[in-house]
């Protein structure tokens, strides 16, 4: 008979798994931006409307933005090829914009085009800097607008200027904030004083989930959103957040957190959807406060924690209607493999996870792309 052995055993280690992750940490870390292609994309995408014909956002100036900064922006007009037939035109303007007017004008439909047409004329005739300092305090407490894509697309396009501010990547600029200004909405709470007592890990623990009554299923995120109107503890909750501190640390942690919960919640090809928007909004969010004063870039870090936990509290309950995904490993290649597989939120999730990854080489961020890629399947697919 064989004596137990009485000392710890080693951890036995898959030499598979070692490899994959290797690999796809040392393509993480390697990956350059590549904006040769870009203005040839942008060339395509000025005179669409931000509004798809299935009414959603489209997402195509994101997309071919995420691709150029993870070094696939030869990529992109094939992919514009293969979305064509979901752009829409830009509507004629109306009036233009009264500056003097703005509160009343955000949020009004139908006038995309007089918006485009006024950032497009400051861009001309103000640094741009200052009109983006400008507007993102504006226009930040819609932070959740359309999904966050108003911030994602701004916070993609400001990129792509610091890359090189050519007149179509200005014009790409000022479109952004257009499709922000005029899709712009806030989530159906009250806001409430910043407590400042909890850390971002504790703090989104406390955020608690609709009942299954008023949960919504699958369909627009805002419509998730909108059931927030169900959650009257949901604002006080929020507010005990503590965000104080150095404030990259801070989006850091938060980044951290919100793959975090990606990990947990997204189950199925349309959870991975929901709480991609929980990470690529946190990134546009600490992108955009690279720019802006401290006190705005502060706004945009608290506005992009209530937008990562409203989505936690709407979605939760269809999350765990599914069990959770088998742990995957990541593809060797991600930024690559995110252009090949097509899906517009892969590509705009792998680069922000891939960012994140750069800066901190937490593994977490790496677990993320590999659930995606395990549960999203690839658009012709679907």
């Amino acid at each position: 008979m064989t004596a137990a052995l009485d000392c710890p055993q080693p951890h036995v280690r898959s030499w598979h798994a070692d490899r994959a992750l290797s690999q796809a940490a040392g393509s993480a870390l390697k990956t350059r931006p590549d904006y040769r292609h870009h203005d040839a994309a942008l060339e395509r995408l000025d005179a669409l409307s931000p509004v798809l014909t299935n009414g959603y956002y489209n997402h195509a100036p994101m997309v071919v933005e995420a691709l150029s900064a993870t070094g696939q922006g030869r990529e992109a007009l094939a992919w514009l090829e293969r979305e064509a037939n979901s752009f829409t035109p830009v509507e004629a303007e109306t009036s233009p914009i009264d500056p003097d007017d703005w509160r009343g004008l955000i949020a009004a439909r139908g006038r995309y085009a007089d918006w485009r047409a006024y950032f497009q004329d400051a861009m001309e005739t103000q640094p741009w800097r200052d009109v983006v300092a400008i507007w993102v305090n504006r226009l930040a407490f819609g932070f959740s607008s359309s999904a966050a894509h108003g911030v994602l697309q701004t916070a993609h396009a400001v990129r792509a200027v610091q890359s090189d501010g050519t007149p179509l990547r200005l014009r790409a600029l000022a479109n952004a904030l257009a499709g922000w200004a005029s899709r712009h909405s806030s989530l159906p709470i009250k806001d409430q004083p910043n407590q400042g007592v909890l850390d971002v890990s504790a703090a989104l623990s406390w955020i608690k989930p609709l009942s299954d009554d008023h949960a919504p299923g699958e369909g627009a995120i805002t419509a998730g959103y909108a059931q927030l109107v169900h959650a009257p503890s949901f604002p006080e909750e929020v507010s005990l957040v503590d965000l104080s501190g150095d404030l990259d640390a801070r989006f850091d942690a938060l980044m951290t957190e919100m793959a975090k919960l990606f990990l947990s919640l997204a189950r199925t090809p349309y959870t991975v959807i929901v709480f991609t928007h929980a990470v690529t909004g946190t990134a546009a969010a600490r992108t955009l406060s690279q720019i802006v004063p401290d006190a705005v870039g502060r706004h945009l870090l608290f506005r992009a924690f209530e937008h990562g936990a409203a989505l936690k509290a709407a979605f939760t309950p269809l999350a765990l209607k599914s069990e959770a995904p088998r742990k995957a490993l990541p593809p060797g290649d991600p930024a690559r493999r995110a252009a090949r597989h097509g899906d517009d939120h892969m590509i705009k999730l792998t680069e922000a996870v891939l960012d994140a990854y750069k800066r901190t080489h937490n593994p977490v961020f790496l677990d993320v792309i590999a659930q995606a890629f395990a549960v999203l399947p690839a658009p012709h697919t679907h």
